[in-house]
């Protein structure tokens, strides 16, 4: 489509929305993008939120087309107008709307491919002066956020939308690893205890489950070994990639994965979980006083963490000190009640940092 033929459309378009003079977007849609921009958030979304979804889509395709049109032709009026528009609040002010249509039950499709598209269009824009990573930090917000509230389908699906863009985003890559592992995990424990002598039937849907759950692993693996890859300092790709290639059994990499953790002057969480990991390995090859030491390791950074302690408790055992054992496993109940919780009790729901918190910088950036 030529570039006149495409302004021509995107008039009609506005006109067929109900745009009042000469702006390509509806004046309401961008008044709404200002004031959330100007850092009223709850004011924006409030009033978008009851806007039907055809309204929604329209407008968030005409702002789209608006950057394309706009950045083919540089000086023309809808590069002007594209460049007065605050594109960054548009795609939070979407992002927001669709949170506040899930908390009340509501639908949010509309506003989730608003966002995107309107994300994508930024992306490429040549025409204004987008932070940098911006957008990349907005899908791997959104992602992470899908993935802590245990929405797990649209995690992935926001992981594949990402990636689509950044295909080197450690974090992106570090969603489908942990939810890979998760899903792996909990396939390993719907496994039921066989009888003595199965039936044909049983067995094939054991084998089936088995199969499922490895295939769960591997996948956590390959994405958790490119998260690495794009980005070799990133603690928990690194701690999680640890933890799933000791769960397939490749030791060596286990090892070598979270001892790099531990080198690297990790954040306290996540060197408590290396240290907690790596006990495990010790323990696992009969070398029990190593696996104490981790341990002990552990709780030198969490003395309250009932994980540890417990794991403690079960070396002591295994080196024969029954006594030590109690002692510690008493010590893990009076720990029952603590300010945060155990960082092991965090892992298998994602990752260490907060989506929430991610979402409130850029809502920030883009209210400055």
């Amino acid at each position: 489509m030529s570039i006149g033929r495409a302004c021509v459309l995107l008039l009609a378009l506005s006109a067929s929305a109900g745009a009042q003079g000469p702006d390509i977007v509806s004046s309401e849609y961008e008044a709404l993008i200002r004031s959330y921009a100007s850092g009223e958030h709850e004011a924006a979304v409030t009033r978008m939120v009851e806007w039907p979804p055809a309204r929604v889509l329209d407008q968030a395709e005409f702002l789209a087309e608006l950057g394309r049109v706009g950045g083919a032709c540089v000086t023309c009026r809808e590069a002007q107008v594209w460049r007065r528009i605050p594109v960054e609040a548009a795609v939070m002010l979407h992002s927001d709307c669709a949170q506040r249509a899930r908390r009340d039950g509501l639908p949010a499709e509309h506003h989730e491919q608003a966002a995107v598209a309107i994300a994508r269009r930024l992306k490429d824009d040549t025409l204004r002066r987008v932070p940098r990573g911006f957008v990349r930090r907005w899908f791997e917000a959104v992602a992470g956020l899908a993935q802590a509230e245990t929405r797990w389908d649209d995690a992935l699906a926001w992981t594949r939308r990402g990636l689509r863009e950044f295909p080197a985003s450690a974090e992106l890559l570090l969603v489908v690893g942990s939810i890979e592992e998760m899903r792996g995990a909990m396939a390993e424990r719907r496994l039921p205890e066989s009888p003595l002598q199965p039936s044909p039937r049983v067995t094939l849907e054991n084998l089936s489950r088995v199969r499922e759950a490895r295939a769960g692993i591997e996948r956590a693996h390959r994405a958790l070994r490119q998260a690495v890859a794009a980005d070799p300092a990133h603690q928990e790709a690194r701690l999680r990639l640890g933890r799933v290639a000791m769960r397939l059994g490749e030791t060596a990499e286990a090892r070598a994965a979270l001892e790099g953790v531990l080198a690297r002057d990790p954040m306290p969480e996540v060197a408590f979980l290396a240290h907690l990991f790596l006990g495990r390995l010790q323990e696992e090859a009969g070398r029990h006083d190593d696996a104490a030491g981790r341990y002990q390791a552990a709780l030198a950074i969490d003395p309250l963490s009932q994980s540890a302690r417990l794991a403690l408790s079960h070396s002591r055992l295994r080196l024969g000190d029954a006594v030590a054992a109690r002692r510690e496993v008493e010590t893990a109940v009076q720990a029952a009640r603590r300010a945060k919780p155990d960082a092991y009790w965090l892992y298998p729901w994602g990752s260490l940092q907060d989506a929430e918190a991610r979402l409130g910088a850029l809502r920030r950036e883009v209210s400055s």
